[in-house]
């Protein structure tokens, strides 16, 4: 994730060296420092994220370790790989590469556990409860900061005001307040204590844009069976006139003594929370006001009924993705032409095209950073710098990830790869993108017993790529909804999670060659179940922006394979948005 702040090499080297001071001083063996905000939110602005004060690293979620003196350690997963030797200074950092079948935090835990870490110092408010108990369970003493003193020793950014949040239109909104806490709750003392903010928005049917990259507002909530009671930072307007809805400007202390109030008149015996959303800080005081026993872990915490979506809801993310899939033909078209007029744009030109094309559809804001990468710059699979100095060429090999939130406040997401003009592609890039594209095909058209695991799923897009002796470092498909990544749903090796009807997943393939270029094919479906065949879901693509025909080796693709393209593009045609007219 790119970012208009920045900090010197210079100054990387000097925060460094000031935390490994004051680590010696307070004895404190190894600094975990995390990439979140106190909601432990994945997309922080880099002002915010206090791990790029120690690498300099852009991406969305990576972990850091920095030891008493040495060189610091960044964990990052496969999407990240190539970017962080590009952006860190390998003389400062050791950057770790985790596999696709292995978790950042597992790995880190593995390294602490060879290191026979005694000690680990942390900022209590940004690091998760789960990973704190797993310190304390293996007998790593905690040296724990409060209250962001850590900015005591470095010189964080201030964070900016927060806009008002309002309510969603009536339109959009499947469930209202009081039957979300009626779906979700069986008791009277049951309460969720919900920390994870597109949750928090979800269950408001409202919407705050407080963050870069998501619709969502900074909060935390009790949700009781009868109300839900949602606490703001002081200052921040709440536009609602739902009555299951009441509303706190309160911080600190202040926030943790009505919280206490709460619980004194509800009388709760059971409140679940999510150990992965929560931060330790605000763990240890719920843990007095409700007691260990009261609390009970959740895992997702109420995603499972956050991402099954509501009727409305799809619609309106239907609607979204019609604009969507507009703004990114018409960013392709854009491309194309300027290419054929001898006017080569340059990878941030496409950055910024890609956005006006975005906010002609009346976007409101992007879902996440837009990824343009140029040829070599294609195979960082989240390539967050695009340059004025590259140039698309004739015979450039594109991949525009992208996406935007409109008036319902939900996330689109879509890659397409594509030539940067009519020429078509060499026999290498034609042979891994219509791999990708073999991929795609086979998965989005896939008809799967209901039950079905996306570990299940995750094969029928990478066999393809197996067979050319090829692969990808992430995951093949993530939830989306209010957040361009959402739990409860994934297709991946690890992902375990059951597809339900109601839940909309990516399934995005790729081929990341470094230094030659890279392709993702990415759409976004909706699983529903199968008109014909009791017991069995499918899926419903969103996304009809047609694929590159002049990438396309058609004598890779079985007769199988050849019928779902046409379909698809036959599709596209009707939207107006296949590139197929181009070389007819």
């Amino acid at each position: 994730m790119s970012s208009k702040f920045t900090l010197a090499p210079e100054k990387i080297k000097e925060n460094i060296e000031a935390l490994q001071a004051f680590m010696q001083k307070e004895g404190m063996d190894y600094f975990y420092v995390s990439s979140f905000d106190a909601y432990l939110n994945e997309y922080v602005p880099m002002s915010d994220c206090h791990r790029f004060y120690f690498s300099n690293f852009t991406g969305s979620v990576a972990e850091v370790i920095v030891p008493q003196s040495g060189k610091v350690k960044l964990y990052v997963d496969g999407r990240y790989h190539e970017q962080a030797d590009l952006e860190c200074d390998l003389s400062l950092i050791d950057v770790v590469k985790v596999g696709a079948n292995r978790g950042l935090l597992q790995e880190l835990k593995s390294d602490l556990k060879e290191w026979q870490a005694k000690n680990i110092g942390l900022e209590l408010d940004r690091t998760a409860f789960g990973f704190y108990k797993y310190l304390k369970e293996n007998n790593i003493e905690i040296k724990g900061l409060y209250n962001n003193k850590l900015s005591e020793v470095i010189s964080f950014e201030k964070a900016p005001n927060l806009p008002g949040v309002k309510a969603l239109d009536a339109k959009y909104i499947g469930r209202s307040t009081k039957e979300k806490l009626e779906l979700i709750l069986d008791s009277d003392k049951e309460a969720h204590f919900v920390t994870a903010i597109d949750s928090l928005a979800w269950v408001a049917n409202s919407r705050g844009y407080h963050i870069p990259f998501s619709s969502a507002f900074l909060g935390v909530g009790l949700l009781t069976k009868s109300r839900a009671y949602i606490f703001l930072d002081e200052g921040v307007s709440f536009e609602s006139g739902d009555s299951s809805l009441e509303v706190f400007n309160l911080e600190g202390e202040k926030r943790i003594a009505k919280i206490k109030e709460l619980q004194d008149k509800h009388k709760l015996d059971t409140v679940y929370f999510d150990a992965v959303m929560l931060n330790a800080q605000l763990a240890e005081s719920l843990e007095k006001i409700f007691g260990t026993k009261a609390l009970v872990e959740k895992p997702g915490g109420i995603i499972e009924w956050q991402s099954i979506k509501e009727e409305a809801e799809l619609n309106a993310i239907r609607e979204s993705f019609e604009k969507s899939d507009t703004a990114i033909f018409n960013t392709i078209s854009w491309v194309k032409e300027k290419v054929k007029e001898g006017n080569n744009p340059s990878e941030l030109d496409l950055y910024n095209e890609t956005t006006t094309k975005y906010n002609e559809q009346g976007a409101v804001t992007q879902s996440f950073n837009t990824i343009s990468g140029v040829d070599a710059n294609g195979s960082i699979i989240h390539y967050g710098d695009p340059k004025p100095s590259i140039s698309i060429t004739e015979e450039s090999m594109v991949l525009l990830d992208s996406g935007g939130y409109f008036n319902p406040g939900f996330a689109t997401d879509t890659t397409r790869t594509f030539m940067g003009g009519m020429s078509e592609g060499s026999a290498k890039q034609k042979e891994i993108y219509t791999l990708t594209l073999k991929g795609t095909l086979n998965l989005q058209n896939a008809v799967f017993k209901s039950g079905t695991r996306g570990s299940g799923l995750d094969a029928l897009a990478r066999q393809p790529l197996y067979q050319a002796g090829y692969d990808y470092a992430h995951g093949t498909g993530h939830g989306v909804g209010i957040h361009v990544h959402e739990g409860g749903v994934g297709i991946s090796p690890v992902r375990n999670y059951e597809l339900k009807p109601g839940q909309v997943i990516s399934i995005e393939p790729g081929i990341y060659i470094p230094g030659f270029a890279g392709v993702r094919i990415e759409n976004i479906a909706i699983v529903v179940e199968h008109p014909e065949f009791e017991g069995f879901l499918k899926f419903e693509p969103l996304v009809y922006i047609g694929y590159e025909p002049l990438l396309i080796e058609e004598s890779l693709l079985s007769a199988q394979e050849k019928k779902w393209l046409e379909e698809y593009e036959l599709e596209c045609e009707k939207r107006g948005r296949s590139f197929r007219k181009n070389i007819a």
